[in-house]
């Protein structure tokens, strides 16, 4: 029987992108990895059996590939990623996962919902695929939490639970509750898996399908 376990590859470090005091973008070697935005990689130091899952953040036509890191101090990888340096070598793996945009789905409304570095495969998305029409709702406990969302231009909406800023104050599922839903939208979840259950349970609620309702959990 063929194995298959797909082989991991040594990619060098290119850049460290530090969007707060504890959240990065690591750009790493895209080594023969094709990939479709949305999934994830295994990725590690180099010579460290611990990996971690990340959706990868850049775009599909990107020469390169990039994650979102949040530093967990007591984490075995996280930590370890955003103290690399240009130069440093980790191991990739992959890539993984179903959470895609497929072709059908990119002329049809599209609500994005994400909690902290769950906006990953939401930026992916957006990088590769030109035209979607999209309202992007991402929420943080901290207003400095917005990862670079001047990206996303108007359809990004920022939700704030535990600061002032943002566009509203309060969880992600709390805004969720005013919004009405277009019947054919199609709503893509990731991040904190009790805002999933939550906001599948609450666009069911508001009619929306259960084959248009994508989930990916983060934590």
């Amino acid at each position: 029987m063929l194995s298959t376990k797909k082989k991991r590859s040594t990619c060098k470090v290119l850049e460290i992108r530090k969007l707060t005091a504890e959240t990065s973008v690591v750009r790493i070697e895209r080594i023969k990895m094709d990939f479709e935005p949305g999934q994830y990689i295994r990725i590690g130091i180099e010579g460290d059996p611990e990996i971690r899952d990340y959706s990868v953040y850049s775009g599909g036509h990107a020469d390169y590939l990039e994650v979102l890191v949040r530093r967990v101090e007591d984490g075995l990888v996280s930590k370890q990623l955003c103290d690399l340096n240009v130069g440093d070598s980790v191991s990739v793996g992959g890539p993984y996962g179903h959470f895609k945009l497929l072709e059908e789905v990119r002329s049809k409304p599209l609500l994005l919902i994400a909690t902290g570095t769950g906006i990953s495969p939401f930026h992916s998305f957006v990088d590769s695929y030109q035209g979607l029409g999209f309202k992007l709702i991402h929420g943080t406990a901290r207003a400095d939490e917005a990862y670079e969302s001047d990206f996303y231009g108007e359809g990004y909406f920022h939700c704030v639970s535990r600061e002032e800023g943002g566009d509203f104050k309060g969880r992600v599922t709390e805004y969720l509750k005013t919004l009405e839903i277009d019947p054919d939208t199609n709503a893509f979840l990731c991040g904190n898996c009790d805002m999933i259950y939550e906001a599948f349970d609450m666009l069911q609620d508001k009619g929306l399908p259960t084959a248009q309702i994508h989930t990916e959990v983060y934590f």
